[in-house]
């Protein structure tokens, strides 16, 4: 870490800027050291954020000072230096002291400017931290907390408090600032010196640790002003019902479905994998089927009930989406699981396996029903999408797009678009690549919704506030349009 200093900057001034950053950026140092072409602080305390335990000061004389001359000048400044002297050099010993008692040390700084070979004015410092303060923080403590205070997620970072999600809100739970030591602790409790590494090495990484009898945990690491930092989503150890997460009939129903298709989309954070949990889980306890998942990370962990299930993580099991899709079709899958269509060679993988006789389940980062089919064909060039289309409107069983509301009382609830496929009507629109007639269709056909519709339902059971239905909704007229009843003039044209 690099610091400057300006024209009227003190030694004093440089020390509580450079240590300030330091705890923002990376945490609380137990000591640390800042260094210029002639000049070299360093201090070390059980936390420096609160007070100094010992502070020296070294700098290079200018020819000519005798250490009797500078032993006087110390006197002077009555603050109890201690000096030592080697060569043409001399370090300065400052008694302990708190931060609010830094002022009384400028007479320090003149002593430096008087007898240092050059000014410390204008000067670059490096800042380096030999030693961080240890909190002791245990990740299995934090699990609980997030699980006594039904959190979803946990950020922990260097500098920082760490936060906890809950119901889409990000609060700060009231322990002491993360180091980067704190950090490194941290991953290493999760998952050992080889994922430590990965992350410093790669600055990215992806693992799943599990805590016994709370849940799963979804770890995703990144490199944060050379520290690092983490991620981290709680899933349960068992998935969730369809009733308990007061899912629609028609996202059942898909899991009777032989064949096709069918995508849950959202943004970051919406419910994807949990839906899909859900409906493998579903499958799994009525199904006599072989089911194949494929998954960066694998999330949610199942047990073969009526099914057997096998789970295969990207980058361990697998070298990619794509190929691990196109081997699936060789195991004698009934039901694949793809954790994201997220390239041209995934989606025409999951397209082809869709077509030979399988469910095939996945998602996309998209906002609406509509811009899922659109983002699809987007990834294919001009000359193919035309086939793709095709494929497309053939082997559609749906599209089901979520957006987490938060409930009366606590809690969240996704509110969906649904679109089902394996209709002429949906089929026709598909194939013309007249896709703005969907709109009207989700809106007419009685088993599908629009965001609009179900968000008005869910203020109509009164499980969500007007205010947060209306943010599910494209627009808010809109959702006034479909409280008074009134059909869009798309839907209005099919009905005649």
């Amino acid at each position: 870490m690099f610091i400057g200093s300006r024209s009227n900057s003190t030694i004093l001034d440089i020390f509580r800027i450079g240590l300030k950053e330091v705890v923002r950026q990376t945490g609380a140092p137990a000591s640390v050291r800042l260094q210029t072409e002639l000049c070299t602080m360093s201090a070390k305390a059980q936390d420096l954020t609160k007070r100094i335990d010992l502070f020296f000061v070294s700098f290079k004389l200018r020819e000519g000072v005798t250490e009797e001359q500078l032993q006087q000048a110390i006197d002077q400044t009555r603050l109890g230096l201690r000096l030592t002297m080697q060569e043409d050099h001399c370090r300065l010993q400052v008694p302990p002291f708190e931060w609010r008692q830094l002022p009384q040390l400028l007479p320090l700084d003149a002593l430096v400017e008087q007898f240092a070979a050059g000014s410390m004015r204008s000067q670059t410092w490096t800042i380096e931290i030999p030693e961080y303060v240890s909190t002791g923080m245990n990740i299995n403590v934090l699990i609980e907390m997030m699980k006594e205070r039904k959190a979803s997620d946990l950020h922990l970072r260097a500098g920082n408090r760490p936060f906890i999600r809950i119901d889409n809100d990000l609060v700060p739970l009231d322990l002491p600032v993360i180091s980067a030591k704190d950090m490194d602790q941290l991953i290493l409790q999760l998952g050992g010196e080889s994922e430590l590494d990965l992350l410093m090495t790669e600055k990215e990484s992806s693992f799943q640790f599990h805590a016994a009898g709370t849940g799963y945990l979804r770890c995703s690491g990144y490199v944060k002003t050379g520290a690092v930092a983490m991620a981290i989503r709680l899933i349960p150890e068992e998935p969730y019902s369809f009733e308990k997460l007061d899912l629609p009939e028609q996202v059942k129903s898909v899991c009777h479905k032989h064949r096709g298709l069918f995508l849950v989309c959202g943004i970051t954070g919406s419910g994807k994998s949990t839906t899909l949990a859900a409906m493998i889980d579903y499958i799994n306890e009525r199904r006599k089927v072989n089911i194949i998942t494929i998954e960066d990370p694998i999330e949610f962990v199942y047990t073969d009930k009526q099914s057997i299930i096998s789970q295969r993580q990207v980058g361990r099991d697998t070298l990619s989406f794509a190929n691990a899709l196109r081997g699936a079709l060789r195991e004698d899958p009934d039901v694949i699981l793809v954790g994201e269509m997220r390239d041209v060679d995934t989606i025409r993988a999951g397209l082809s396996a869709a077509e030979t006789g399988h469910l095939v389940f996945s998602t996309l980062h998209t906002t609406n029903a509509i811009d899922t089919i659109n983002r699809m064909i987007s990834y294919f060039p001009q000359s193919e999408r035309d086939l793709i289309r095709q494929e497309i409107a053939y082997t559609m069983q749906g599209v089901v797009c979520q957006r987490l509301l938060k409930r009366v009382g606590g809690g969240r609830i996704p509110a969906v678009e649904i679109l089902l496929g394996g209709r002429p009507i949906v089929r026709d629109a598909i194939l013309d690549g007249d896709l703005d007639k969907l709109h009207g269709i989700i809106e007419m056909e009685g088993d599908m919704r629009s965001f609009d519709q179900y968000a008005v339902e869910l203020y109509q059971r009164g499980v969500v506030s007007k205010e947060e239905a209306m943010s599910a909704c494209s627009n808010e007229e809109g959702f006034h349009r479909i409280i008074s009843g009134i059909v869009s003039s798309e839907g209005r044209r099919l009905l005649k």
